[in-house]
This record gives structure tokens, sequence and C-alpha cells, in this order.
């Protein structure tokens, strides 16, 4: 029998990590950064920030891990998972800003400019986004950024049940799913996915390039986390205080060293490099990252993100607009008030909107 392990029973007993929503700022600093006009202008002194997309990655890595985790004590405490329960949690989590969003649009599009351009492309994308298909089936505009949301959903509608009703073969599962996705990202495979399903090298976009790579490591560092023996050995590696912050001064490094199309082996470094990162942040509380990551502007931030993500591009659409008018279009300008600007809108949307559906969410608690 194994004698105790106090840091291991203190994750086990730590209820919240209190270092992830500090990442979550991070990842949707660098996405809105990506969509703004900056980019191009800092490529050449600062080659990483060609690389904003990323931060959906690490959103994917952490999402993997955090609701796996919390999935893994559930069973733990209560003997099984209820699937209801988690359904309804995610649901009301994410159903209210998304489907207002698009309710908000169709009123835009499909009333007010109907027959336009726009207004055809969002009644072909609208099939597609009330689905969460837009990973596959990408859609147009603004809401182009929908597909990453559309790769979480399917997500939580597939995993779950492979947690309830396979136990033990779920870390065999993600092991597989893992593998494939990486084949596929390397191409491995092409030739067997041109036959099969006509794909193009680069097809499907979101399988090329991301894929369930990241969600999927993710989802790999809850179960290791969860078992004693693994969780000793990443504690042992990965737990010193200066790791965390090594770690990530090394993922820009190694970003900033990166060519400009990063697809297969330099991305997988990437998704590597941040799924180290992840577990330095959660191994332990005190880490050498904490005191920055735990910020209070930077938290809330993080709480805010999934709003910022969804509201970022009309935000900075507006603000080139406003800043194009009194002449003062210029990037760095454009970023900084559309940066503010959806802070705001998201601050708001979260206290007066999305509160109400939160604090229903509890009665629901894993």
């Amino acid at each position: 029998m194994q004698g105790p392990d106090p840091r291991y029973d203190a994750y086990r007993q730590r209820r919240t990590f209190t270092s992830l929503d500090g990442l979550r700022a991070l990842c949707i600093g660098v996405v809105v950064w990506h969509h703004s006009d900056v980019p191009p202008l800092a490529a050449a002194i600062w080659p990483a920030g060609r690389f904003g997309f990323l931060g959906v990655d690490l959103f994917f890595a952490i999402s993997g891990y955090l609701i796996v985790t919390l999935l893994l004590r559930e069973r733990e405490r209560r003997g099984d998972i209820s699937l209801k329960n988690f359904y309804i949690r995610r649901a009301l989590r994410i159903w209210p800003v998304y489907y207002g969003l698009l309710l908000a649009f169709a009123v835009l599009y499909l009333g007010l400019k109907r027959g336009s351009e726009a207004g055809q492309a969002y009644a072909h994308d609208l099939p597609w986004l009330l689905l969460y298909l837009t990973n596959w089936v990408p859609a147009h505009g603004l809401l182009h950024v929908t597909w990453s949301l559309a790769a979480e959903e399917q997500f939580y509608f597939i995993w779950p049940p492979v947690e309830k009703w396979l136990r033990g073969q779920a870390l065999t599962l993600v092991l597989v799913i893992i593998a494939v996705s990486v084949a596929i990202q390397l191409g491995v495979v092409d030739p067997l996915l041109q036959r099969a399903f006509g794909w193009a090298p680069n097809e499907p976009a979101m399988l090329r390039e991301t894929g369930f790579t990241p969600i999927s490591l993710g989802v790999l560092l809850a179960h290791l986390m969860h078992r004693r023996g693994s969780f000793v050995v990443i504690d042992r590696l990965l737990g010193a205080r200066w790791v965390a912050p090594l770690l990530l001064a090394v993922l820009v490094g190694y970003s900033n060293l990166l060519p400009a199309e990063i697809s297969g082996l330099p991305r997988l470094g990437v998704h590597v490099l941040m799924l180290l990162l992840l577990a330095a942040c959660v191994v332990r509380e005190d880490h050498g990252l904490h005191g920055v990551l735990t910020w209070r502007p930077l938290a809330r931030i993080g709480a805010l993100s999934y709003g910022i993500y969804l509201f970022h591009q009309i935000c900075l659409g507006g603000a080139r607009a406003v800043a194009g008018k009194v002449g003062l279009g210029h990037p760095v300008v454009v970023l900084v008030l559309g940066s503010i600007g959806v802070w705001i809108v998201a601050e708001i949307s979260f206290r007066y909107y999305e509160s109400w559906f939160l604090k229903r969410k509890e009665r629901f608690g894993a």
C-alpha cells in the first residue's frame, strides 16, 4: 500500500486552480492581438507575434484538462458521472451568449439587411452555426471564430460519455486520438484520407492545423495527474517553482524561432510545450508564475474570456470605424480601443446577462 503523499493529497483536495484564469487571459490577449492589424507591423521585431492564433490551442488544452479532471473527481466522489448535470452546466455557460449573439445577427442580417451579400452569407452559415459545425464548414465574416467553439462543443458532447462508460479504456482511447490527430497533421495519412473522403492535403483545415491534439493532450494530462504514480513523476519533473517561468520563456522563445508555416512538427512542438506549462501551473499552487497569473485584472480578463472571444471581432471592427473617422486609424490605436471596448462589453454581458444563468448552473455542480 502506498503511503500518504502531501503534494498529491493537496492536489486532489484543491477545489480550484487559481492560475487558470490568468492563463486564459494570456490566451485571449494573443487572440485579440492576432485579429488586429498589429502583427504584420511587429513581425520583424517579434516573430512570435505572427502566431496569436496559438492562444486557441492553449484554450483547448486547458479545457480538456479541467473538464476531465472535474469528471474524474465527480466519479470518485459519487461513484458515477451525471451526464445530465454535465450537459445542463455546459448549456447554461455557453448557450445564452452564443445563441443570443446568433439571434442579434439574425435580426441584423435576416431582417434589416435581408438580401444583402452579408445577409445571404449568414443565411448560408446559420444551420452550421446552430449545430456547432463551423469547424467543418467555416462561417463567414465576424462569426468565423466560432469554429473553435464548435470543436469544444463536440468535445463536450462526445467525451463525458467516454469517461462515464469506458472508464479504464478512456486513457487508451485518448492516446489513440492523439496519435491519429498527429498523423493527420503531419500528412502521414494523406493518401488514405484522399481515397476515403476526397480530402486534399490541406483539408479539412481544422484537422490539418489545430486538430483535436491540444484538447486531447489536456485530457491525457487530467488522467495522469489524477493517478498517484504518474502525478509523482510529473511533480518531480515540473514541481519546482522555477519550472513554470522557464517553460513560458521557452515557449515564447521557441515561437520566435518558428518558420512562417508551422503546420506539422513545429506546431506539435508548441502543443507539447503548452502541455508542460499547463502541468507546471496546476501541479502546485505556488509555482513561479502564480503571482502574475492571479493578478486581479488578469484573472478577471480570464474569467471574461468566453465573452471576449465571441465579441472581440465586432469590437475591433467598431474601433476601426471610429478611429478611422477621427483620423486615428493606426493599428495600435485600433487594438487599444478594441481591447478596451470588448472588455467593457464582456463585463456588461457577464454581470447583467450571463450571471443569471450561471447562478442556476450552480444547482448542477459536480
